[in-house]
């Protein structure tokens, strides 16, 4: 079964999380896989639209990385042969005061070329297509499931995306005495943990710099010191609108699961 979550956030992007944005289990779903999307409630057909469209965009993405990596060898001799045949040719009728310069950049400039092409080529072969194509016909199929406990992940969220940003930032980094707020949440701890690795793979995909940064703090955290240096750090970006410090305090206490 394939569950995704919709986690919704208060004058912010609502959140959809799902496995589709991990390329390495694509290709491993039946065409019959059932697909369930949770939520703390339920939705409004824009909610439900919203969500679609995010689920949807997930495919496409893992779709296109799965037969990428898929066709990489393939795409990789072509390219070489590319590169090999066009140097050649170039060293034999093309005849300049400095040699090898030029060949290797029109070569280089080539093969750059046929690896764009090849790679673009690879998203819209017959298999990527039927991929794509089973992937959001079950996913346009999905059921909404209602997990009230999601609340308490929402709430969590909301509360420290509006909390004192110093006090957050301090927490986060050892420097108050003020603990990090745990989620008060009374459900499985296998689906907090399982919230954590999609969130992980959504922020690697669509905020980089967050993922980093969550890292960078959650290993600061399991070494039990206080680092004054990352508070300041994380309090300037987070005042210039640069890291949004809810949701790096709700992937740092899930990696802590």
């Amino acid at each position: 079964m394939i569950t995704c979550y919709l986690i919704q956030r208060q004058n912010k992007e609502n959140l959809t999380l799902s496995p589709y944005l991990d390329i390495n289990r694509v290709g491993h779903w039946s065409e019959d896989e059932q697909v369930v999307l949770k939520s703390s409630g339920m939705l409004t057909k824009n909610q439900r639209d919203e969500a679609s469209y995010a689920l949807y965009a997930a495919i496409d993405f893992s779709v296109d990385r799965w037969i990428q990596n898929k066709q990489y060898i393939p795409r990789l001799l072509i390219s070489a042969a590319v590169f090999t045949a066009s140097y050649f040719f170039l060293s034999l009728v093309i005849r300049d005061p400095v040699p090898m310069v030029d060949e290797l950049l029109i070569s280089g400039g080539l093969v750059l070329l046929a690896w764009n092409y090849l790679a673009k080529r690879d998203t819209r072969s017959s298999i990527a297509q039927r991929r794509r194509y089973e992937l959001k016909l079950r996913c346009g199929e999905c059921e909404q499931e209602i997990d009230e406990q999601l609340f308490a992940v929402e709430a969590f969220l909301d509360e420290a995306s509006s909390e004192d940003s110093l006090e957050l930032c301090n927490s986060l980094a050892l420097v108050s005495s003020e603990p990090l707020k745990p989620i008060s949440y009374e459900g499985s701890n296998e689906t907090l943990k399982e919230l954590g690795e999609l969130l992980a793979h959504y922020l690697r995909i669509y905020n980089k710099s967050l993922y980093k940064t969550a890292v960078k703090v959650h290993n600061q955290r399991m070494q039990r010191r206080k680092n004054e240096r990352l508070a300041a750090r994380l309090f300037h970006q987070s005042m210039q609108k640069r890291l949004d410090i809810g949701l790096l305090a709700l992937l740092v206490s899930l990696m802590e699961l």
